[in-house]
């Protein structure tokens, strides 16, 4: 990802909204995922859910200073409602562990969060796209990795029941 400075002082004065807004969702999504790698049993589970907090805590720190929640839904619906949803559900996490049903919501919610990226990598300037690049095909990856995991694993320590 490029230098915040530089993506700062190179961009077009209509992306930095859009960089600020995407900086909002990592620092909302990158919380969500540490609370969650917490909360896990599963070492695959975990290590991936802290592989994604690392990386949207990153990209955050990357990006320029946020912006807040109305600006974000005016800029990008999509990425706002994906960051509504990793507010909430940090704070179901705080009061209750992570369950399948959370689990489920997020196998949904991480293919639109990157659809949402990509949409917006696509509509904007050249250096914002630069910018993004990395992030998304890291997030890309991430979530690869991740999507099966949610499919088969169980949250708690439950065994997996096979059929013979």
């Amino acid at each position: 990802m490029i230098a915040p400075a530089d993506l700062m002082r190179a961009s077009h004065p209509d992306d930095i909204p859009l960089l600020r807004a995407v900086a909002s969702l990592c620092a909302s999504a990158g919380r969500f995922f540490q609370l969650a790698a917490s909360q896990v049993s599963t070492g695959n589970l975990r290590y991936q859910f802290a592989t994604l907090a690392r990386l949207h805590v990153s990209a955050s720190q990357q990006l320029p200073d946020h912006a807040d929640a109305a600006a974000l839904r005016q800029l990008c619906p999509q990425l706002a409602a994906v960051q509504y949803w990793y507010l909430q559900q940090h704070n179901k996490l705080q009061q209750h562990e992570c369950s399948p049903a959370l689990l489920a919501e997020l196998a949904i919610l991480l293919p639109q969060q990157l659809a949402a990226l990509k949409q917006l990598t696509r509509c904007s300037s050249h250096r914002l796209q630069a910018g993004l690049a990395h992030f998304t095909a890291a997030l890309q990856v991430a979530c690869d990795q991740l999507l099966p995991l949610l499919q088969v694993l169980p949250v708690s320590r439950q065994k997996i029941q096979t059929k013979n």
